[in-house]
């Protein structure tokens, strides 16, 4: 008796610390960890030069820097985007650059070798790009695209946009912002170095949450301290991008 006793509470903890442990936040963005100089392969590339490029290239017709010259490959991370369990490459590439925080873009999902979906947008300057594991339990894994703006009378800033790609579409969670050495004040000639941890509860509707960090180093040996207590994300208002499919 004692013996069952003791198998049915280490498993009641076990059930326990296993739906803690799948609930704990799914990190969106944190500015303690370093980002990869470089997260894409020379296959990568060639696979956007030979299968993408030729498909857009005179998308973008009226303007002679957009023909390919310039296309760049920002990175690359393998998942399962437009079909459950498959075993894909969603690379993100630049076209070319239109002004201050401002580019062409695009997205191609790759399986076996071949470009299975691809989309195109003219958005911000993409910084870099990470796969999120299905946060919202639906069977596929996002993606979150970091997004600069550009430099604007010395100040600037970054967002984490987390999408999700089927087919024949994107779809948007949201994006939020994850640096800025704007202060909150909004004072002019003054500048705020802050950054954010962006975590995600996941679920049908997932939860997404901002906590505060400012800068106590340099810019060239950042030193990020805790500020504040963790609030709700809210999205930023008018920066959705749009993606346009490819056939």
């Amino acid at each position: 008796m004692r013996t069952r006793l003791f198998f049915a509470v280490v498993f009641a903890l076990f059930l326990i610390s296993s739906k803690a442990f799948a609930q704990a936040p799914v990190v969106i963005h944190d500015p303690l960890r370093a980002a990869p100089e470089k997260n894409f392969t020379e296959a990568d590339e060639e696979i956007v030069m030979t299968a993408v490029l030729p498909k857009i290239s005179d998308r973008w017709s009226d303007d002679n820097s957009c023909d390919g010259s310039n296309l760049t490959v920002i990175g690359a991370v393998d998942g399962s985007f437009t079909r459950k369990a498959a075993t894909q490459r969603a690379i993100v590439y630049e076209m070319c650059q239109t002004g201050n925080g401002f580019a062409n873009n695009g997205i191609a999902v790759v399986e076996d070798g071949s470009v299975v979906t691809n989309f195109v947008a003219e958005g911000g300057w993409n910084l870099d790009v990470r796969r999120i594991a299905d946060i919202d339990k639906n069977g596929f894994d996002e993606l979150v695209i970091e997004t600069g703006g550009g430099m604007h009378q010395g100040y600037t800033g970054s967002s984490s946009n987390v999408i999700e790609i089927s087919s024949t579409s994107v779809r948007s969670f949201g994006a939020f912002l994850s640096y800025s050495n704007e202060c909150e004040s909004l004072k002019a000639g003054e500048y705020c170095d802050r950054s954010y941890k962006i975590t995600a509860r996941s679920g049908t509707k997932p939860i997404f949450m901002l906590q505060k960090y400012l800068n106590k180093g340099d810019d060239e040996k950042p030193r990020w301290v805790v500020s504040g207590k963790p609030q709700i994300a809210k999205t930023i208002a008018g920066v959705e991008t749009k993606y346009t499919l490819i056939k």
